[in-house]
């Protein structure tokens, strides 16, 4: 499988690998609760969460997107996943400006956020699990090829 060309600057890598390698010494039982974090379903052994996305990049990270999970972002513990509940500021995918995410853009990256972590979790890099999760959301039908 052929993947997009990592041109991002180099700091990105080395905070994701010490993100990842730091994973193993979470406190397993740290967690973030509050009005802002809602519990979905269980999803293949994670609990997936919509998360409030304005409150999340306010509060607790800056570079939150639409979703994460625990090898991503030092906050989130390694069985979550979370979702944000609104498309960030800019985002090229909030196409009509409502700024909520539809169910279908919540569950494609769901499906991107559970793949991206088990690629992780098998010695995968953020980057080449990412392209890889986008191949799924692909597959699956969730995002047309032209947006991989």
């Amino acid at each position: 499988m052929k993947f997009k060309e990592d041109n991002r600057e180099l700091t990105w890598a080395d905070l994701e690998e010490d993100i990842q390698t730091r994973a193993h010494r979470k406190d397993p039982d740290f967690y973030l609760d509050g009005h802002w974090k809602v519990f979905i379903r269980e999803q293949k052994g994670f609990d997936v969460y919509m998360v409030d996305g304005s409150w999340v990049r306010n509060n607790l990270s800056v570079i939150f997107g639409h979703g994460g999970h625990g090898l991503v972002h030092e906050f989130i513990p390694i069985n979550e996943i979370w979702i944000s509940s609104t498309h960030f500021e800019g985002c090229e995918h909030d196409l009509d400006h409502t700024d909520e995410v539809t169910q279908e853009y919540f569950d494609s990256c769901t499906v991107h956020e559970i793949k991206e972590c088990q690629e992780m979790q098998n010695g995968k890099d953020f980057w080449t699990a990412h392209q890889i999760a986008l191949e799924e959301e692909r597959k699956l039908g969730l995002i047309p090829e032209e947006d991989i």
